[in-house]
Protein backbone atom coordinates (compact mmCIF):
# COMPACT_ATOMS: atom_id res chain seq x y z
CA UNK A 1 0.00 0.00 0.00
CA UNK A 2 1.46 3.33 -1.04
CA UNK A 3 1.03 6.55 1.00
CA UNK A 4 -1.56 7.71 -1.53
CA UNK A 5 -3.79 4.69 -0.93
CA UNK A 6 -6.26 4.24 1.90
CA UNK A 7 -7.22 0.85 3.35
CA UNK A 8 -10.91 1.72 2.93
CA UNK A 9 -10.43 2.41 -0.77
CA UNK A 10 -8.63 -0.89 -1.26
CA UNK A 11 -11.43 -2.72 0.56
CA UNK A 12 -14.04 -1.20 -1.74
CA UNK A 13 -12.00 -1.86 -4.86
CA UNK A 14 -11.57 -5.54 -4.00
CA UNK A 15 -15.31 -6.01 -3.49
CA UNK A 16 -14.99 -6.96 0.16
CA UNK A 17 -18.41 -7.63 1.66
CA UNK A 18 -19.28 -5.39 4.57
CA UNK A 19 -21.78 -7.69 6.31
CA UNK A 20 -20.62 -9.99 9.09
CA UNK A 21 -18.00 -7.50 10.34
CA UNK A 22 -19.61 -5.94 13.43
CA UNK A 23 -18.40 -6.47 16.97
CA UNK A 24 -18.37 -10.23 17.54
CA UNK A 25 -20.79 -11.12 20.32
CA UNK A 26 -20.69 -7.70 22.01
CA UNK A 27 -23.78 -7.03 24.12
CA UNK A 28 -22.53 -4.86 27.01
CA UNK A 29 -21.18 -1.35 26.50
CA UNK A 30 -19.18 0.89 28.80
CA UNK A 31 -19.16 4.31 27.11
CA UNK A 32 -17.09 7.02 28.78
CA UNK A 33 -16.87 10.69 27.87
CA UNK A 34 -13.19 11.58 27.63
CA UNK A 35 -12.66 14.99 26.00
CA UNK A 36 -8.88 14.83 25.83
CA UNK A 37 -6.66 13.96 22.89
CA UNK A 38 -6.90 10.40 21.59
CA UNK A 39 -3.88 8.36 20.68
CA UNK A 40 -3.86 5.27 18.49
CA UNK A 41 -4.67 3.24 21.61
CA UNK A 42 -7.03 5.79 23.09
CA UNK A 43 -7.63 4.40 26.56
CA UNK A 44 -4.09 3.14 27.13
CA UNK A 45 -2.54 6.41 25.93
CA UNK A 46 -5.01 8.68 27.71
CA UNK A 47 -4.21 10.77 30.77
CA UNK A 48 -6.56 8.71 32.91
CA UNK A 49 -4.95 7.47 36.10
CA UNK A 50 -3.30 4.08 35.78
CA UNK A 51 -5.53 2.78 38.55
CA UNK A 52 -8.64 3.80 36.58
CA UNK A 53 -7.29 2.21 33.41
CA UNK A 54 -6.75 -1.01 35.33
CA UNK A 55 -10.23 -0.71 36.85
CA UNK A 56 -11.86 -0.35 33.42
CA UNK A 57 -9.80 -3.12 31.86
CA UNK A 58 -10.72 -5.45 34.71
CA UNK A 59 -14.40 -4.56 34.36
CA UNK A 60 -14.39 -5.38 30.65
CA UNK A 61 -12.54 -8.65 31.28
CA UNK A 62 -14.99 -9.63 34.04
CA UNK A 63 -18.10 -8.86 31.99
CA UNK A 64 -18.76 -11.33 29.14
CA UNK A 65 -19.44 -9.59 25.84
CA UNK A 66 -18.32 -6.17 27.11
CA UNK A 67 -16.63 -3.40 25.17
CA UNK A 68 -15.32 0.03 26.21
CA UNK A 69 -15.71 3.11 24.02
CA UNK A 70 -14.39 6.59 24.71
CA UNK A 71 -16.54 9.42 23.36
CA UNK A 72 -16.42 13.20 23.00
CA UNK A 73 -18.07 15.99 21.07
CA UNK A 74 -15.09 18.27 20.45
CA UNK A 75 -11.87 19.63 21.86
CA UNK A 76 -13.82 21.47 24.55
CA UNK A 77 -16.95 20.57 26.45
CA UNK A 78 -19.70 22.31 28.36
CA UNK A 79 -21.52 21.18 31.47
CA UNK A 80 -20.53 20.33 35.00
CA UNK A 81 -20.59 16.55 34.59
CA UNK A 82 -18.98 13.91 32.42
CA UNK A 83 -21.30 11.31 30.90
CA UNK A 84 -20.86 7.60 31.41
CA UNK A 85 -23.23 5.10 29.83
CA UNK A 86 -23.87 1.43 30.40
CA UNK A 87 -25.62 -0.17 27.44
CA UNK A 88 -27.21 -3.57 26.96
CA UNK A 89 -27.55 -4.86 23.40
CA UNK A 90 -28.86 -8.38 23.77
CA UNK A 91 -31.39 -9.65 21.29
CA UNK A 92 -34.17 -9.31 23.85
CA UNK A 93 -32.98 -6.23 25.74
CA UNK A 94 -31.77 -2.96 24.24
CA UNK A 95 -31.32 -0.31 26.92
CA UNK A 96 -29.06 2.55 27.93
CA UNK A 97 -28.30 3.96 31.37
CA UNK A 98 -26.55 7.28 31.92
CA UNK A 99 -24.52 8.28 34.95
CA UNK A 100 -23.18 11.77 35.68
CA UNK A 101 -19.59 11.87 36.88
CA UNK A 102 -18.25 14.87 38.75
CA UNK A 103 -14.82 13.53 37.83
CA UNK A 104 -13.20 10.24 36.88
CA UNK A 105 -12.82 9.28 40.55
CA UNK A 106 -16.58 8.66 40.59
CA UNK A 107 -16.10 5.96 37.95
CA UNK A 108 -13.29 4.34 39.89
CA UNK A 109 -15.72 3.78 42.76
CA UNK A 110 -18.24 1.90 40.58
CA UNK A 111 -18.33 -1.91 40.57
CA UNK A 112 -19.24 -2.13 36.89
CA UNK A 113 -19.70 -5.92 36.55
CA UNK A 114 -21.98 -5.90 39.59
CA UNK A 115 -23.96 -2.97 38.17
CA UNK A 116 -24.48 -4.81 34.89
CA UNK A 117 -25.71 -7.87 36.80
CA UNK A 118 -28.07 -5.71 38.88
CA UNK A 119 -29.43 -3.91 35.81
CA UNK A 120 -30.17 -7.24 34.19
CA UNK A 121 -31.79 -8.73 37.29
CA UNK A 122 -33.74 -5.67 38.48
CA UNK A 123 -33.68 -2.83 35.92
CA UNK A 124 -36.24 -0.88 37.95
CA UNK A 125 -33.52 -0.11 40.49
CA UNK A 126 -31.79 1.99 37.84
CA UNK A 127 -34.93 3.60 36.41
CA UNK A 128 -33.67 7.08 37.35
CA UNK A 129 -30.63 6.51 35.10
CA UNK A 130 -32.53 5.15 32.11
CA UNK A 131 -31.53 7.04 28.97
CA UNK A 132 -34.24 6.79 26.34
CA UNK A 133 -32.50 8.56 23.47
CA UNK A 134 -30.19 6.63 21.14
CA UNK A 135 -26.46 7.19 20.84
CA UNK A 136 -24.81 7.45 17.44
CA UNK A 137 -21.08 6.85 17.83
CA UNK A 138 -19.02 7.82 14.77
CA UNK A 139 -15.36 6.79 14.71
CA UNK A 140 -13.16 9.82 14.05
CA UNK A 141 -9.89 8.66 15.58
CA UNK A 142 -7.35 9.57 12.92
CA UNK A 143 -4.52 8.65 15.28
CA UNK A 144 -5.66 5.05 14.98
CA UNK A 145 -6.28 5.15 11.22
CA UNK A 146 -6.31 8.06 8.80
CA UNK A 147 -9.44 6.70 7.08
CA UNK A 148 -11.42 7.36 10.27
CA UNK A 149 -10.47 11.04 10.20
CA UNK A 150 -10.85 11.51 6.45
CA UNK A 151 -14.30 9.92 6.19
CA UNK A 152 -15.48 9.85 9.80
CA UNK A 153 -15.22 13.56 10.62
CA UNK A 154 -17.53 14.75 7.78
CA UNK A 155 -20.12 12.14 8.77
CA UNK A 156 -19.90 13.16 12.42
CA UNK A 157 -20.32 16.85 11.61
CA UNK A 158 -23.30 16.25 9.34
CA UNK A 159 -24.96 13.91 11.80
CA UNK A 160 -24.34 16.16 14.80
CA UNK A 161 -25.84 19.11 12.93
CA UNK A 162 -29.02 17.05 12.49
CA UNK A 163 -29.32 14.94 15.67
CA UNK A 164 -27.43 17.11 18.15
CA UNK A 165 -26.55 15.55 21.50
CA UNK A 166 -27.41 12.04 20.34
CA UNK A 167 -24.22 12.05 18.25
CA UNK A 168 -20.70 11.55 19.58
CA UNK A 169 -17.25 11.03 18.19
CA UNK A 170 -15.80 7.73 19.34
CA UNK A 171 -12.59 5.76 19.36
CA UNK A 172 -11.82 2.52 17.56
CA UNK A 173 -14.92 0.55 16.54
CA UNK A 174 -13.05 -2.10 14.55
CA UNK A 175 -12.86 -2.17 10.77
CA UNK A 176 -10.99 0.99 9.72
CA UNK A 177 -11.27 -0.27 6.17
CA UNK A 178 -15.01 0.33 6.29
CA UNK A 179 -14.73 4.03 7.22
CA UNK A 180 -16.75 5.94 7.95
CA UNK A 181 -17.99 3.56 10.65
CA UNK A 182 -20.69 4.05 13.25
CA UNK A 183 -22.34 2.19 16.13
CA UNK A 184 -26.01 2.80 17.02
CA UNK A 185 -26.85 2.12 20.66
CA UNK A 186 -28.64 0.57 22.40
CA UNK A 187 -29.35 -1.97 19.63
CA UNK A 188 -25.66 -2.39 18.82
CA UNK A 189 -26.04 -1.86 15.07
CA UNK A 190 -22.81 -1.33 13.13
CA UNK A 191 -22.67 0.59 9.87
CA UNK A 192 -19.79 1.30 7.52
CA UNK A 193 -18.87 3.06 4.28
CA UNK A 194 -21.05 5.96 5.35
CA UNK A 195 -20.88 9.34 3.68
CA UNK A 196 -22.21 12.70 4.79
CA UNK A 197 -25.28 12.05 2.62
CA UNK A 198 -26.15 9.10 4.89
CA UNK A 199 -26.16 11.15 8.11
CA UNK A 200 -29.83 12.15 8.09
CA UNK A 201 -31.44 8.97 6.69
CA UNK A 202 -29.50 6.61 8.95
CA UNK A 203 -30.67 8.56 12.02
CA UNK A 204 -34.25 8.63 10.72
CA UNK A 205 -34.21 4.90 9.95
CA UNK A 206 -33.06 4.08 13.47
CA UNK A 207 -35.70 6.37 15.00
CA UNK A 208 -38.36 4.64 12.91
CA UNK A 209 -37.19 1.19 14.02
CA UNK A 210 -35.59 0.07 10.77
CA UNK A 211 -32.21 -1.15 9.63
CA UNK A 212 -30.65 1.35 7.22
CA UNK A 213 -29.41 0.41 3.73
CA UNK A 214 -28.03 -3.14 3.69
CA UNK A 215 -24.96 -2.13 1.69
CA UNK A 216 -24.00 -0.01 4.73
CA UNK A 217 -25.03 -2.58 7.35
CA UNK A 218 -22.23 -4.49 9.04
CA UNK A 219 -24.44 -6.37 11.49
CA UNK A 220 -25.80 -6.43 15.01
CA UNK A 221 -23.10 -6.77 17.63
CA UNK A 222 -24.85 -9.29 19.89
CA UNK A 223 -24.56 -11.91 17.13
CA UNK A 224 -21.44 -13.77 16.14
CA UNK A 225 -20.18 -12.63 12.76
CA UNK A 226 -21.42 -15.62 10.70
CA UNK A 227 -24.87 -15.06 12.24
CA UNK A 228 -24.66 -11.40 11.24
CA UNK A 229 -24.07 -12.56 7.69
CA UNK A 230 -27.07 -14.89 7.87
CA UNK A 231 -29.22 -11.99 9.11
CA UNK A 232 -28.01 -9.87 6.20
CA UNK A 233 -28.99 -12.55 3.69
CA UNK A 234 -32.35 -13.03 5.42
CA UNK A 235 -33.17 -9.32 5.25
CA UNK A 236 -31.90 -9.13 1.69
CA UNK A 237 -34.13 -11.99 0.54
CA UNK A 238 -37.26 -11.00 2.47
CA UNK A 239 -36.77 -7.23 2.15
CA UNK A 240 -37.88 -6.84 5.77
CA UNK A 241 -35.96 -4.04 7.48
CA UNK A 242 -37.77 -3.63 10.80
CA UNK A 243 -35.38 -4.06 13.72
CA UNK A 244 -37.76 -6.54 15.35
CA UNK A 245 -38.66 -8.43 12.17
CA UNK A 246 -36.72 -11.55 13.19
CA UNK A 247 -35.48 -13.35 16.29
CA UNK A 248 -32.55 -15.74 16.26
CA UNK A 249 -33.57 -19.19 17.47
CA UNK A 250 -30.40 -21.26 17.01
CA UNK A 251 -26.98 -21.00 15.41
CA UNK A 252 -24.87 -24.11 14.88
CA UNK A 253 -21.49 -24.60 13.26
CA UNK A 254 -20.31 -27.66 11.37
CA UNK A 255 -16.81 -26.99 10.09
CA UNK A 256 -17.11 -23.90 7.86
CA UNK A 257 -20.89 -24.06 7.50
CA UNK A 258 -23.25 -22.28 9.87
CA UNK A 259 -26.91 -23.21 10.20
CA UNK A 260 -28.93 -20.27 11.50
CA UNK A 261 -32.63 -20.44 12.31
CA UNK A 262 -34.64 -17.24 12.71
CA UNK A 263 -38.28 -16.81 13.64
CA UNK A 264 -40.20 -14.28 11.58
CA UNK A 265 -42.02 -12.25 14.24
CA UNK A 266 -44.77 -11.15 11.87
CA UNK A 267 -46.02 -14.62 10.95
CA UNK A 268 -44.04 -17.03 13.16
CA UNK A 269 -42.45 -18.76 10.16
CA UNK A 270 -38.98 -20.19 10.69
CA UNK A 271 -36.22 -19.27 8.27
CA UNK A 272 -33.31 -21.71 8.06
CA UNK A 273 -30.16 -20.41 6.39
CA UNK A 274 -26.95 -22.26 5.62
CA UNK A 275 -23.98 -19.91 5.37
CA UNK A 276 -20.46 -20.87 4.31
CA UNK A 277 -17.50 -19.03 5.84
CA UNK A 278 -14.59 -18.97 3.43
CA UNK A 279 -11.31 -17.11 3.07
CA UNK A 280 -11.28 -14.19 0.67
CA UNK A 281 -9.49 -14.51 -2.64
CA UNK A 282 -8.06 -11.01 -2.19
CA UNK A 283 -5.55 -9.92 0.43
CA UNK A 284 -5.58 -6.33 1.67
CA UNK A 285 -4.13 -4.31 4.54
CA UNK A 286 -6.64 -4.18 7.37
CA UNK A 287 -5.39 -0.75 8.39
CA UNK A 288 -3.45 2.13 6.88
CA UNK A 289 -0.99 1.72 9.74
CA UNK A 290 -0.31 -1.94 8.90
CA UNK A 291 0.75 -2.28 5.26
CA UNK A 292 0.99 -6.09 5.40
CA UNK A 293 -1.90 -7.77 3.60
CA UNK A 294 -4.28 -10.37 4.99
CA UNK A 295 -7.13 -12.50 3.74
CA UNK A 296 -10.42 -12.12 5.59
CA UNK A 297 -13.56 -14.21 6.14
CA UNK A 298 -16.31 -13.81 3.58
CA UNK A 299 -19.72 -15.39 3.88
CA UNK A 300 -21.73 -17.06 1.13
CA UNK A 301 -25.37 -18.12 1.34
CA UNK A 302 -25.77 -21.78 0.41
CA UNK A 303 -29.52 -22.10 0.94
CA UNK A 304 -32.54 -20.51 2.59
CA UNK A 305 -35.65 -22.49 3.47
CA UNK A 306 -38.86 -21.40 5.16
CA UNK A 307 -40.78 -23.72 7.53
CA UNK A 308 -43.90 -23.51 9.62
CA UNK A 309 -43.13 -23.04 13.29
CA UNK A 310 -43.31 -26.21 15.36
CA UNK A 311 -46.33 -26.40 17.66
CA UNK A 312 -45.59 -25.36 21.23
Amino acid sequence: MTPTHFCSQLSRASGEAIFGTAGNGTDVWFVLEYPGMWGAKAMEESKLADTLKAHLSAAVAATPGARLQLIKRGATRSGAFLSFFIGLSTQDTAALYRFELADFDDLAAMDLPAMVAEIRAAPQRYAAHRHDEPLFLVCTNGSRDRCCAKWGVPVYLSMAAYAGEQVWQTTHTGGHRFAATMICLPYGLYYGRLGAEDAVPVVDSYAAGYVYELDRYRGRSCFQQPVQAAEYYLRSETRLQALDAFSLLTADQDSDVWTCRFRSNGDDLVHELFVLAEESEFANPLSCRKPTTERVPQYRLLSHAVHAASPA
